[in-house]
């Protein structure tokens, strides 16, 4: 009986240690990548300590200054639409306050995801396989069209759909949010091309909200 013991506790601990290594790995590999990011991007890395001996590991978060507008990257604890998906945010400053619009993948998904669309209406780009393919709400019709470049379209169409991520836009923020979290090169690199990508694509739409303010004011 006390053999039973020992063993069933000496399995206990080997599960217990597989566990602990398994996270420890996960979380090198995840806090390697941040850091390369942050690096690379000029920004603060912010890395919260374990917790009961290693067993939980927050994600680290990095923040700052970049293109002269404040950028986040964090892994909230609650994913998209409190669900529990791990997902990876990043958030850009957005000046322009007056743009509201929600883009995610078309179907059952894509309309779970725009459940908080609230007065946002279904905006149509006029490309067939787009529309198809991408759910976009939003109040700003005009703006959005003239916003929407084909570089753009293209950067939707694949990280919307391939990547089912979400990027909604309003109250002076962007926010793009994809399943996963930064733990490989691949991930990095691919959120460090978004970041140019949405940086550019706000500034465009500052450009355009000055130049829309002139107009009246004339």
């Amino acid at each position: 009986m006390l053999e039973i013991a020992f063993l069933i506790i000496a399995l206990i601990v080997l599960v217990l240690s597989l566990f602990w290594i398994i996270l420890k790995s996960s979380s090198t590999k995840i806090q390697a990548q941040y850091t390369q990011l942050a690096g690379k991007l000029g920004i603060k890395l912010e890395t919260p300590p374990p917790k009961l001996g290693g067993f939980i590991r927050s994600e680290p978060v990095a923040c700052g200054i970049y293109r002269g507008r404040e950028i986040s990257f964090s892994a909230p604890g609650k994913g998209l639409q409190n669900t529990r998906q791990i997902e990876t945010v990043l958030k850009i400053e957005l000046r322009n306050r007056v743009l509201n619009a929600q883009f995610a993948p078309a179907g059952i998904m894509g309309s779970l995801g725009q459940r908080d669309s609230g007065k946002l209406s279904l905006w149509k780009s006029g490309d067939k396989a787009f529309d198809t393919a991408i759910d976009i709400r939003s109040d700003q019709s005009d703006r959005l069209r003239s916003l929407l470049t084909p570089e753009i379209l293209r950067f939707l169409m694949q990280s919307l759909k391939k990547r089912n991520a979400r990027l909604y836009i309003g109250n002076g923020v962007i926010a793009y949010t994809e399943i996963g979290l930064i733990a490989d090169e691949a991930a990095r690199v691919r959120f460090e091309q978004s970041t140019e990508m949405l940086c550019d694509f706000a500034e465009n739409a500052e450009q355009l909200s000055h130049l829309v303010r002139s107009q009246k004011q004339s």
